[in-house]
């Protein structure tokens, strides 16, 4: 069950729109499974370093985009083998906990580089579309687990990313996800506990090892 049990009363009555939620809504109700996503992404980028190191760079034909995102979205499906299913226009949907996530690369904005259709509009105003071939979870709250790559092609900054009116309302990254599992752990007796957070992985092309 997901918390704040008023808010969600109070935002199932926005005209037509999902749940809205906030950043520490997200963090308390996916406390448990979004260091998991965060993690299937990690191995997703590896298995796709391996594969790409077998290819000549110059003889790739928009290899990388695709190939990546099967690896994430394979690394996902391994790691929630229960709470995913495609929706519509092949795409990949993963539910949790009232959640519903997409995988997008997304833009120095934090948007997700999609074409400008109308299902994208609606995606990224939370409208209350069907996502798949039937009418359920029209109130789930529409989150965006994506990634950026920089000028030398690393693969980088992994965020969860909610959008609503068209913008950018918050995003969590895997330095929150470490903060907030520490806010969980006991603390040990004789022991000073020192709390730091992890530092970004860093991501090298199979190229460069």
């Amino acid at each position: 069950m997901v918390t704040n049990i008023q808010t969600k009363m109070d935002s199932t009555s926005r005209s037509g729109k999902r749940r809205q939620v906030s950043k520490d809504e997200c963090l308390l109700d996916l406390k448990k499974d979004l260091p998991k996503i965060f993690k299937a992404f990690n191995r997703g980028v590896k298995k796709f370093n391996k594969v790409s190191s077998m290819f000549n760079p110059e003889s790739k034909v928009r290899f990388d985009a695709s190939v990546l995102n099967t690896a994430i979205v394979e690394s996902l499906q391994v790691e929630f083998s229960s709470n995913w299913k495609w929706g519509k226009y092949k795409r990949f949907i993963l539910r949790l906990n009232d959640y519903i996530f997409l995988v997008k690369k997304l833009n120095n904005n934090n948007m997700p580089m999609n074409i400008k259709t109308k299902h994208v509009n609606s995606i990224s105003n939370q409208l209350s579309l069907p996502m798949f071939n039937s009418e359920v979870y029209q109130d789930d709250p529409i989150l965006f687990f994506g990634y950026k790559t920089d000028r030398m092609g690393e693969i980088v900054s992994p965020q969860v990313v909610y959008i609503d009116e068209n913008q950018v309302k918050w995003v969590v990254t895997e330095n929150d996800v470490t903060s907030t599992e520490t806010l969980f752990k006991p603390n040990t007796q004789n022991s000073s506990v020192k709390v730091s957070l992890k530092e970004q992985l860093v991501r090298r092309k199979a190229s460069n090892e």
